[in-house]
């Protein structure tokens, strides 16, 4: 089969499985991306791509795209489904990525500093001061609710009204795998909502059932969120913190850290599927275990 048809074969049937609308827009990407450098490898049959084409491409992304070792193994595991896929379908008799050593890396989570947040939000403010426009009080409001939540992009975009209750104040949301999960929403992040609503209210006449719309009261894309961040990183030209959703997820959990919270209830919060992915932060956030080793030390009980 040519790897044209092949692509198209496996996004019909992740279609008819209800994978997220976020997660079959990064295949098509990274589709659109290999078809082209196939095209132009002269491989155009899916039976000509082995673990050397494979290599081959992602030595391509590495050097040619600056991709980072996260972004690679990203798209390797992309690429292990498919052809995962093309096996069970029976239109290959093995998969290529198997042979294709996982690429190590470097782990470092970036949050923004405190300074950083102060910077944002001062700009963010004098926008919907002078502008009080949707986009000025929408985009403030969303940079509120990912601070205040930990939320993911795809997420915040596919937030709908009826997914927000206001009364017990939480948040219905679902997470990877398409699992229903509910976060906590603090009274902060509930006032934005609400302001946000009566906005839209008054706005539109008719309220769309996605909670975050552009101007015209359609359902706001992820990308157009990361346009957004895009934008603000920009504006801001911060030297260390990559000004994105995912960033403002890692602050998130530094401050809940910082301000003494428990390391499992954060990992609910977050609704990591282990809590060995949660106890990074720890990890990386290193001041707040060696102030609580100094304040719970056993030793300080005992006169040595």
């Amino acid at each position: 089969m040519l790897i044209r048809f092949a692509f198209k074969e496996f996004i019909s049937d992740k279609e008819l499985e209800g994978l997220r609308e976020v997660t079959l827009s990064g295949y098509k990407m990274l589709f659109n991306d290999f078809l082209s450098w196939t095209e132009e490898e002269g491989i155009t049959h899916v039976k000509e791509i082995t673990p050397r084409i494979l290599k081959s491409y992602l030595s391509h992304c590495k050097n040619a795209r600056g991709n980072n070792p996260t972004s690679l193994n990203t798209k390797k595991k992309l690429f292990n489904t498919f052809f995962n896929f093309l096996v069970t379908e029976e239109l290959l008799e093995s998969n290529p990525t198997k042979q294709i050593k996982k690429v190590k890396e470097d782990i470092r989570i970036k949050s923004f500093t405190d300074e950083e947040i102060k910077q944002i939000l001062s700009h963010l403010r004098r926008n919907k001061r002078r502008e009080n426009d949707l986009h000025s009080i929408r985009n403030y409001v969303i940079f509120i609710v990912l601070l205040g939540t930990g939320l993911r992009v795809g997420e915040l975009a596919s937030l709908k009204w009826h997914d927000i209750n206001f009364h017990n104040g939480s948040l219905k949301v679902f997470g990877k795998g398409r699992e229903e999960q509910l976060v906590p929403m603090t009274e902060k992040v509930a006032h934005e909502f609400a302001y946000w609503k009566s906005y839209c209210e008054n706005k539109f006449g008719t309220l769309s059932s996605h909670v975050f719309i552009n101007q015209k009261n359609k359902p706001l894309t992820v990308n157009a969120v990361k346009c957004f961040f895009r934008r603000l990183s920009s504006v801001m030209e911060f030297e260390e913190a990559r000004v994105s959703a995912h960033t403002l997820r890692h602050t998130f959990a530094r401050k809940f850290i910082e301000n003494g919270g428990d390391v499992s209830v954060l990992s609910k919060i977050l609704r990591h599927s282990s809590i060995s992915t949660t106890e990074r932060y720890l990890n990386f956030f290193s001041n707040k275990l060696s102030e609580d080793n100094e304040r719970f030390n056993p030793l300080n009980d005992l006169r040595i």
